[in-house]
């Protein structure tokens, strides 16, 4: 008969050998469960980790944290108990306030300590969570990818934009939680880096020619939007004018109506590049990459020598303008 060994009861020394023969994925499990493996982990065990990514939902956490050789686990934390045994709660990287003594901020700040990694990969925000992370996600220093998703709350929606929008690379909106066109215009002028609008639907109000000039992003991608090609036409005419957001450098948008190079470049005096000629485009920061690459399209210039280039193309659904600022 197998008697369990209490790990957890040897003194502090005596762990320090056994977390170096464990992988890290499990030095990670224990760590959250108690607060002696925790103190110890973070002085005696570094992790290798690669990236982390992590959904907030209705009633629980759920954290992937990949390690840079090749393995990844998977925890959730719940809001209540989901399991009679702590053991089993392990094996399934499940945790709870019952079994941890942590609320989900604390579990949250713990993963951030455990793993050295103050940064997430992907961060998906849905439902409406019953679970305060808010503080520990003002930890974080830096996000790659944040992702607003269609059935998410609006007040968790808006507290969250507010505590990771300065440190987001990208942000994706699937739903619109602003119920103004006040409160819309106040987040679209912050400082963003990517903003990504995947939906046409607005809650009281359209997306218009105005909130593009005003939004204060480094690329903006409104392949959903629902502007038409006159007020894209104004658009190109405000930027040659110096009357659009000076930070821009790539614009994606998309219309249903026939484009062709009349229309779309009316009174912009473009020149047209030769399609055969290829050309990079590198962002002033990495983005969701660091340079995109296009061939052709139409060399517009303003006053002050500032020059953008315009590309379009439409095969089986609507035409996807590209509107690019060369340094």
């Amino acid at each position: 008969m197998t008697v369990p060994f209490p790990l957890l009861r040897l003194p502090r020394l005596a762990l320090i050998p056994v977390f170096q023969e464990m992988e890290p994925i499990d030095v990670i499990a224990v760590s959250l469960l108690s607060k002696k493996v925790y103190n110890v982990s973070k002085i005696f065990r570094k992790l290798s980790v690669r990236c982390v990514n992590m959904i907030v939902d209705n009633n629980h956490l759920c954290i992937t944290v990949d390690l840079r050789n090749g393995k990844s686990e998977t925890f959730y934390f719940y809001k209540d108990r989901v399991a009679d045994l702590d053991d089993l709660m392990i094996r399934y990287r499940w945790f709870t306030h019952e079994n941890t003594g942590l609320s989900a901020s604390q579990w949250l700040e713990r993963v951030i300590d455990v793993t050295n990694f103050e940064s997430l990969e992907e961060l998906y925000l849905c439902g409406s969570p019953q679970l305060e992370v808010c503080d520990a996600l003002a930890r974080l220093t830096n996000l790659r990818k944040l992702s607003i998703m269609f059935d998410c709350s609006d007040s968790f929606a808006k507290r969250a934009l507010d505590i990771l929008s300065p440190v987001s690379t990208k942000i994706t909106l699937f739903k619109i939680p602003f119920e103004s066109k006040e409160e819309f215009q106040k987040f679209l002028k912050s400082n963003l880096s990517y903003l990504n609008i995947e939906t046409s639907t607005f809650p009281n109000f359209q997306f218009t020619l105005k909130d593009l000039i005003v939004t204060n992003a480094l690329k903006l991608n409104l392949n959903s939007g629902k502007l038409n090609l006159k007020e894209i036409n104004q658009f190109f005419k405000n930027w040659m004018e110096n009357k659009c957001d000076p930070r821009l450098e790539h614009l994606i948008v998309s219309t249903s109506e026939k484009v062709n190079a009349r229309n779309l470049l009316d009174g912009l005096n473009a020149v047209f590049f030769a399609r055969d000629r290829r050309r990079a485009f590198r962002y002033s920061k990495q983005l969701d990459s660091f340079s995109e690459s296009f061939s052709g399209g139409y060399d517009i210039r303003r006053a002050d020598g500032k020059k953008a280039t315009i590309t379009y193309a439409g095969y089986s659904g609507p035409t996807v303008i590209n509107f690019y600022v060369w340094p």
